[in-house]
């Protein structure tokens, strides 16, 4: 066996040893919340799981386009000669204060970044994440990989602004990652008095509700008091049992999930040239 396969092994195993902790963990805390119930998985969710898991395995491609956007993204930043805050501004400030700066603008990118996912041409491609019907802490893993350059974006508007090293903020990524599998879970808590500090299960539940009055709410990935500034804030209560995926749902499958975006496209494309030829022939003099 060569070293690239044994490398390639030892990574598979160390992710089913992280994939079974979570599971464990997540699965300990809704018994918690929910009692017995939280220990009956149906073959829906089953069948959920097995494709965010697929997706997990894709997500290596995911990762490779991500670090090579960062590159460019970082370049153009510069090249632009939008501002950037000196490094003598950070000269003996704790390393708390610094990270917790970093975390709010990148969380602002954020925001901002999955606005514009939500928007038309888009929404394609940030509508896999949102398709999946039995919303658990493996759905934060459901992504695709058309979405990457929107992503990459707001990690770099905050390093670059804030004038800090990629390696700086490397922990704010491993922070993020954990949380979002969090507020995936299948968990109703709301935080108390802490609801509009930190984002919450229940307030991010609320984000993949397929109801009408929920479209395009609580977009913040850590702190939602964005989303009450900007008005799209969302939390009437409870949201175990309501409805998640999106309104034409893809199969739940790994293939179905990789195409859909590019299927979604084709149509709306079609669409758009058939409304642009019907403009034209309504120009024309009779």
């Amino acid at each position: 066996m060569d070293d690239e396969m044994l490398q390639y092994l030892q990574g598979m195993a160390w992710q089913l040893c992280l994939l079974a902790g979570l599971a464990v963990v997540f699965t300990l805390l809704a018994f918690l919340s929910r009692g017995r119930s939280a220990l009956h998985w149906p073959k829906s969710l089953r069948q959920s799981a097995l494709t965010n898991y697929l997706l997990v395995q894709f997500s290596s491609l995911n990762g490779a386009i991500y670090v090579v956007l960062i590159v460019p993204l970082s370049a153009a930043y510069t090249a632009l000669g939008l501002p950037v805050i000196q490094s003598e501004v950070w000269a003996g400030q704790p390393i708390w204060l610094k990270g917790l700066i970093a975390l709010l603008v990148y969380d602002f990118g954020l925001y901002w970044a999955h606005r514009f996912l939500h928007t038309s041409w888009l929404w394609p491609s940030h509508a896999v994440h949102h398709s999946d019907p039995e919303l658990h802490f493996l759905s934060w893993s459901r992504g695709h990989f058309t979405e990457q350059l929107v992503i990459a974006a707001a990690l770099v508007f905050a390093t670059s602004w804030l004038g800090f090293g990629l390696e700086e903020v490397a922990g704010l990524v491993l922070i993020k990652a954990l949380h979002q599998h969090y507020v995936h879970a299948r968990l109703d808590w709301d935080h108390g008095i802490f609801r509009d500090l930190i984002v919450s299960p229940q307030f991010h539940r609320w984000h993949h509700a397929n109801v009408a009055e929920a479209y395009d709410k609580n977009f913040a990935s850590i702190f939602p008091f964005y989303d009450r500034l900007f008005g799209t804030y969302y939390n009437p209560g409870s949201a175990i049992d309501v409805p998640t995926g999106i309104a034409d749902n893809p199969p739940n499958d790994f293939v179905t999930q990789t195409l859909y975006p590019f299927r979604e496209w084709a149509r709306m494309l079609k669409t758009w040239r058939a409304e642009q030829q019907g403009r034209a022939a309504a120009r024309r003099p009779a």
